[in-house]
């Protein structure tokens, strides 16, 4: 994706015609690059509509972020840079050291990344991807079962936007209907007897094209999917920022004990016969039996009662 693809996406995000002289003038560009730009843009897994003697125009419109708009609605005065393109807003952060607070968001992004290595895929305006910088004074190993109080809290949002049946998949994953709706990676940086600054990742699927969904190895969905009053991203944006607020100032207080018995209401696989797959490429078998008060997955097996702090959970059947 170029600079120039995103200039035209802009232009074109209104759904109606713009024909590629008008959109070659107003970008200062030939023709040919106007042609060129369209076909990244459908590379990118956008649906570009092109009519002889009318032009181009997007199939579906897409809603921009706008710092304004979010911070408006969210009513706290967050630190929020608003990227068209990054490689990954994770790495952004850890870069650059960001104070507590801060959040970047983007468009796009060229190398996201999700849990144990796996890339996040999504086309320009499809999901709602951001990061935000936390610092908490406790040590590194304080912040174990934070992406479980995170879950709690995107699901905390989506109720605000009356958007229900979403559950969640330990250690970092939002579902609906057992499909991936959303991710969660945790980055870490200080000591272990604190302070340390958790950059928190989060990707939310808004729409995604077939082209992308080529890219992806699991079931997944969009909000576009779920039959429910469709929020903007905007206003999604804001509703999680309100709850991620809350929610980290009670983590900073009580740790995950004090999510631990709304996250196991809201757990897909609860009480249900799983396989996990640990790093080691081991396979244990089991009943979801809970979570302890540091976010490790309780597993009833042939063994007597395990707890797992890390690995791949899926259900024992399925595929």
């Amino acid at each position: 994706m170029t600079p120039l693809s995103f200039s035209m996406l802009r232009i074109l995000s209104d759904c109606r015609f713009h024909s590629g002289e008008d959109i070659a003038k107003t970008l200062d560009v030939s023709r040919a690059s106007i042609c060129n730009a369209a076909k990244t843009l459908e590379a990118a897994g956008l649906e570009i509509d092109r009519i002889r003697g009318r032009g181009y125009r997007m199939s579906k419109a897409l809603e921009w972020l706008d710092r304004g708009k979010i911070l408006s609605l969210a009513g706290s005065p967050f630190e929020i840079e608003i990227c068209d393109i990054i490689d990954s807003t994770n790495s952004e952060l850890l870069r650059a050291n960001g104070p507590h607070g801060r959040i970047v968001a983007a468009e796009m992004q060229t190398n996201g990344r999700g849990r144990m290595g796996r890339a996040w895929h999504a086309s320009p305006g499809g999901a709602l991807t951001f990061s935000i910088s936390w610092r908490f004074d406790r040590g590194a190993g304080f912040l174990s079962g934070l992406s479980l109080a995170v879950g709690v809290a995107l699901v905390r949002a989506m109720k605000t936007c009356d958007i229900e049946g979403i559950s969640l998949k330990w250690p970092n994953d939002m579902l609906y209907s057992f499909h991936k709706l959303a991710g969660i990676l945790i980055e870490v940086k200080g000591d272990m007897l604190g302070p340390t600054t958790a950059v928190i990742g989060i990707g939310i699927n808004f729409r995604l094209s077939g082209k992308v969904r080529e890219n992806i190895d699991q079931a997944v969905i969009d909000l576009e999917s779920i039959p429910c009053r469709q929020p903007g991203r905007n206003a999604l944006f804001a509703a999680i920022l309100r709850e991620l607020e809350g929610a980290l100032d009670a983590f900073e207080t009580g740790g995950f004990e004090a999510f631990r018995q709304e996250w196991t209401a809201h757990h897909a696989y609860h009480m249900k016969p799983v396989r996990m797959k640990l790093p080691s490429g081991k396979v244990e078998e089991g009943i979801v039996a809970g979570v302890s008060e540091r976010g490790e997955i309780l597993l009833d097996t042939a063994r007597g009662r395990l707890a797992f702090s890390s690995g791949e959970v899926s259900l024992r059947g399925a595929s």
